[in-house]
């Protein structure tokens, strides 16, 4: 029997895929590693799979297998190199995978004994047959595959049991330009969809598994309207019905699904509630030069309060550090999102991933930083490799992490929070009577080390005990929003205590009426 170890390593800058840690034993992650789950389904007879996700335990490189495999992408990339060195130093052989190796090849030239790049479903049978043989090529090149060809994750070889949001993965690609996005350089533009009957069977597959949070991996769900109905019509014959309690989903839209009301109620009715929107800028000269179409010439805060008037709950992107953007867009930023119906933001410095048109732009205007870290694996720890056209390096680095830590503050958070509870329409579930959470016995640790997190995010910290006071008080008086609001005050507080654990959360920083620029902190 051939062993192989595939290994999700610990992301060593993205907040947003970190574990959380709570001793060998009680660590969980926040996300499961889909992308191993994938690669470990299409293996044949004669082979032993092991699963290891890095966020809840240390890699053991004394582990018996035969082949290691690694997924990474950017943020993961790094750490991946290193595994692997590790893993070659004792004569195993290594294989690595995934996004960054398939757009930045040359960074793991030495690192690997076989590299994989491209998607895995038109070669999995070809790689594993020769890995069976022991006659493993140097590469291996997938394309870009029909998804009808793509298996459910073997997630019975994972520990369900410490992770929060399990994953189905319903298409690949994206349409849009987006000039920074390296999602479309990597999967194309040409959107290529899971059939209803495909996702149902992996959302069915992990809700038996425990999960009540399932992210549909999607880099814009609504794009296309039919599919996108028929999935969810899939997915509203399937919530809550036949005896199963409902389900949280979560995906990634684009903010022009605010024109589309029947989309919006789909989306409630099938419980896909939890919507990640790319906002990006209130400059509209930064969304103009990114090719973000869809944001311009419309009112966004008003758009954004109509997809919340539908019950759905916004998690925002906003990114600074555009050429439009001059020292005066971190209070722009601040100001904007503060009018915005959203609990949590993901906040970034614009960066320009491998292989993306803005790469090739800033590369032949000099205004690439191709030193460490920053040549292989940009953006680590929110520092960019643009030189900006308006501001320093170090002052975008300070910007960025002020604005963090001003609107995840709680007095911002609060005065958010407050104003939702005015436009959040009901959850549409709780009106066909199915409004109980699936919360099985078989996920307790999970459950409750995310309990013992939310506590220890306000322990001693008497503003943000304030403010679960205060939305527990309002969530009682409004019954009927009351899970909608319990959800974006426990995703802010579980946001909040990764940043904090990352060091971005900066209570005195928080209390700053104006970015502290003048207190530049080392971006090296």
């Amino acid at each position: 029997m051939v062993r192989f170890l595939l290994i999700a390593p610990r992301p060593h800058w993205d907040a947003d895929f970190a574990g959380i840690s709570g001793g060998a034993e009680d660590s969980v992650t926040r996300v499961a590693p889909v992308a191993i789950a994938t690669v470990a389904a299409m293996a044949p007879a004669g082979l032993s799979i092991t699963l290891h996700d890095e966020a809840l335990a240390p890699v053991d490189f004394d582990a018996e297998a035969d082949f290691i495999g690694i997924t990474a992408n950017v943020s993961q990339a790094k750490r991946a190199i290193e595994i692997a060195h590790e893993f070659r130093a004792r004569g195993k052989p290594v294989i690595i995978g995934g996004p960054h190796i398939t757009l930045d090849p040359k960074a793991f030239d030495g690192a690997c004994d076989v590299a994989v790049t491209g998607e895995f479903e038109e070669i999995a049978e070809s790689f594993y047959t020769d890995m069976l043989n022991g006659t493993l090529k140097p590469h291996y090149s997938g394309g870009r595959p029909d998804l009808s060809r793509s298996p459910v994750p073997a997630w019975e070889l994972f520990d369900n049991d410490r992770a929060l949001v399990g994953v189905v993965q319903t298409s690949r690609g994206c349409p849009f330009e987006c000039s920074y996005c390296d999602v479309i350089q990597y999967l194309g533009r040409k959107q290529r969809h899971k059939t209803p009957d495909q996702v149902i069977a992996e959302v069915q597959r992990l809700y038996d598994l425990g999960y009540n949070r399932i992210a549909l991996a999607d880099d814009n769900f609504t794009v296309y309207r039919k599919r996108a109905s028929e999935l969810l019509d899939a997915l509203i014959a399937w919530n809550g019905h036949e005896g199963r309690d409902h389900v949280i989903f979560a995906t990634q839209v684009s903010i022009d699904v605010a024109r589309d009301d029947e989309m919006l109620v789909r989306c409630a009715e099938a419980g896909v509630s939890n919507l990640f929107i790319g906002v990006e800028s209130v400059n509209e000269e930064s969304l103009k030069a990114s090719k973000k179409r869809q944001n311009l010439n419309a009112d966004m805060q008003a758009q954004l309060r109509k997809v919340s008037s539908h019950g759905l709950k916004i998690e925002a992107a906003l990114m600074v550090g555009f050429d439009a953007d001059d020292l005066s867009i971190f209070e722009r930023q601040y100001r904007f999102g503060m009018g915005l119906p959203v609990g949590t933001f993901k906040i970034s410095s614009l960066v320009a991933p491998m292989a993306t048109p803005i790469y090739d732009e800033m590369l032949q205007a000099g205004r690439l930083d191709l030193t460490g870290e920053q040549a292989h694996f940009p953006g680590a720890d929110m520092v960019t490799n643009i030189i900006p056209a308006q501001m320093t390096k170090q002052q975008l680095y300070t910007g960025t992490r002020w604005l963090i830590s001003r609107l995840y503050s709680p007095a911002a958070f609060w005065t958010r929070f407050e104003a939702l509870a005015d436009i959040l329409g009901p959850n549409p579930l709780l009106k066909r009577g199915t409004g109980r959470l699936h919360n099985p016995v078989s996920r307790a640790r999970a459950n409750a080390h995310f309990g013992r997190m939310l506590r220890a995010v306000s322990r001693g910290n008497p503003e943000i005990a304030d403010v679960i006071r205060k939305a527990n008080r309002l969530m009682r008086a409004r019954p009927d929003i009351r899970d909608g609001l319990a959800d974006i005050l426990t995703t802010w507080m579980l946001s909040l205590y990764v940043h904090m654990e990352k060091g971005v959360y900066d209570a005195e920083w928080a209390r700053m009426e104006a970015p502290p620029l003048d207190r530049v902190q080392s971006a090296a």
